[in-house]
């Protein structure tokens, strides 16, 4: 689909990123992002998706808590079903992000069940850390199982709000095919971002090289 006008400038900046660009711009507009979580965390990671273009609807049956206000979800949000949220303060912030696009991807606070197609994106923590754990269309979905299933929930927060604002770049990235398929970040503190080693199932473990003596 080609942008109109108005989209052009109120994407402007996006736009003008050499990995972005004008097409690029157009597949984000024509994804979707499924949210699956109430945390600080997941609804900046939604606030930005919708605010850089990429429709964000709920996924599960989440209530939001006493804790969801904040950048996007305000004190009359508070027992809704996040579905029922999201649609609508999504078009109330961005009207292109209240539209559902083509394409698929899921952004989920831990623990989540994992589903449909990618980009997936985990947002967790260690008890210390934040973590952004992400696979694209070729990822191996056990190795991100793997690595996803030792790490808790993601932290509230100064922290939480980083870990989502990451997380909303990465699966950006994903979506226009940048960066590797498969990997993860640690966030210790907003700003700092350690690169993550990724635990392998038995298959890609095997694929490995041995180790020098």
């Amino acid at each position: 689909m080609a942008l109109r006008e108005d989209q052009i400038l109120r994407y402007s900046r996006q736009i003008l990123l050499r990995e972005v660009g004008g097409r690029g711009q157009e597949s984000l507009l024509a994804g979707t992002a499924r949210l699956d979580g109430i945390g600080a965390s997941g609804l900046t990671a939604a606030a930005y998706l919708a605010g850089g273009g990429t429709p964000v609807t709920g996924a599960g049956s989440l209530t939001l808590g006493p804790w969801a206000p904040g950048f996007l979800m305000g004190p009359s949000d508070v027992g809704l079903p996040v579905t029922e949220a999201l649609a609508r303060e999504v078009p109330a912030l961005n009207p292109d992000a209240g539209a559902v696009g083509q394409g698929g991807g899921l952004v989920a606070e831990l623990p989540a069940a994992w589903s449909g197609e990618a980009p997936w994106v985990a947002l967790g923590g260690d008890g210390m850390r934040a973590a952004v754990v992400f696979r694209g269309p070729e990822g191996c979905l056990w190795c991100f199982g793997e690595t996803v299933r030792h790490l808790g929930s993601p932290p509230d927060g100064a922290l939480g709000v980083a870990v989502g604002t990451l997380g909303a770049l990465v699966f950006q990235r994903l979506r226009l095919g940048l960066g590797p398929a498969l990997g993860g970040r640690w966030l210790v503190a907003p700003g700092t971002v350690e690169e993550m080693e990724m635990r392998r199932c038995s298959r890609c473990a095997g694929r490995e090289p041995p180790a020098e003596s």
